[in-house]
């Protein structure tokens, strides 16, 4: 399993007057890769890593540290899907990129076209607002420059949330102009039990703790204000359902601030209400077209054992989902008014929540699905934006 599911490559910069060590630099000048960066997450060396990828949060809103700057890559392009390192060793969209580009026609850059945001960040805060200014523009301008073919839309895991934000944000006039179809991988639409684990104990999955040190981890998880945004929502999970047990108390999706409160972190309960208006699943107002996997177990409870709790990592109990979302969340997209079709690829090598952007079906039934034609041997749709 991979614990850096759901994120893009973040470059960053920086020039700080303090730092956690004395060997932890307090300038870095040039762009250098903060996500994805093994080499950052040894010991000692970890604690340098973790102070330039923590946010700020004050004044109800979240920022980088003092000093430190950072940026998605290729905004527009492909590179900054395409893999989630510098050097290409962890590939992300590459294959459905590439699957894609080899339907005649297509050229990356030009029809085919990717919006890498800032995984930090949830949609309304100042800098997820600006990521949706920036796609609306982005359809804008590949639909002017593509002779008014209207745009494919892609998006996987966290990233169907943004997208379900940004259809909010526009009127049903645009939608009908710009947007052809909206293809969702991988939807983690009604938020993920294993954002829970992240909050209270660090999400590590399976890495060994002699590696990576989950509590360094859970320090800049517990600032990532999009952590917050994946807890599961109460509209899928009652009342009356624990998804914690630890051994003084248990806890529901109703109980979340209690749960950081508990979990030694107070500061959970005020960012948690930077959420509100951020988390409801409205309807689309477009065709869908809805891929996820099943039958692969998911964390669907956690349990903590006596003196685990917190800063130990607890016992997982499974539930049915894709490996990193539930399956309740995943079938939202169910109720989506104008539905078009709803595929679903059970088992760890065909539906994985990263591993099904690898599975041949799932690139050749994406790219059946854009080369519709309108019946004139013409494409009806063709510019894609990830």
């Amino acid at each position: 399993k991979q614990w850096y599911q759901r994120r893009v490559r973040v470059d960053a910069r920086w020039n700080k007057t303090t730092a956690p060590h004395v060997y932890c630099y307090k300038s870095s000048p040039d762009w250098t890769t903060l996500w994805l960066c093994f080499q950052c997450m040894v010991p000692k060396v970890i604690d340098c890593w973790v102070d330039n990828m923590l946010l700020n949060f004050t004044e109800n809103s979240f920022r980088n540290r003092d000093g430190v700057e950072t940026k998605v890559n290729d905004f527009g392009g492909t590179e900054g899907v395409e893999k989630l390192d510098k050097n290409g060793y962890y590939p992300y969209m590459k294959s459905l990129v590439d699957g894609i580009a080899a339907i005649p026609g297509y050229e990356k850059g030009v029809n085919l076209r990717a919006a890498p945001y800032d995984f930090r960040y949830g949609a309304n805060s100042p800098t997820g607002k600006l990521f949706l200014q920036n796609l609306r523009t982005l359809i804008e301008d590949t639909y002017t420059k593509n002779k008014g073919r209207r745009i494919n839309i892609i998006a996987h895991s966290m990233g169907n949330l943004y997208m379900i934000q940004f259809f909010k944000s526009v009127g049903s006039s645009w939608k009908r102009k710009y947007i052809k179809r909206y293809i969702a991988v991988s939807g983690v639409f009604g938020g993920s039990i294993k954002s829970i684990r992240a909050l209270v104990s660090g999400e590590i999955e399976s890495i060994p703790r002699v590696l990576v040190d989950a509590n360094a981890v859970r320090a800049f998880q517990r600032s990532f204000q999009s952590i917050y945004w994946l807890l599961p929502r109460k509209e899928l999970w009652s009342a009356t359902e624990p998804v914690v047990f630890t051994p003084d108390k248990n806890y529901t999706v109703y109980d979340y601030a209690d749960l950081l409160e508990d979990a030694g972190f107070p500061a959970g309960r005020e960012i948690l209400k930077t959420l509100e208006g951020s988390t409801d699943v409205t309807d689309p107002g477009v065709d869908v077209y809805c891929i996820h996997g099943s039958e692969i177990p998911t964390a669907a409870q956690f349990r903590w054992r006596p003196k685990y709790f917190p800063d130990y990592q607890p016992d997982q109990i499974d539930g049915p989902g894709d490996g990193t979302v539930n399956q309740r969340s995943l079938e939202l997209c169910k109720k989506f008014k104008r539905l078009k079709d709803h595929k679903v690829y059970p088992g760890i090598k065909y539906g994985e929540h990263m591993q099904i952007l690898l599975n041949p079906a799932v690139i050749e039934y994406i790219k059946d699905i854009i080369s519709e034609t309108d019946g004139s041997n013409k494409q009806s749709g063709t510019e894609l934006v990830f």
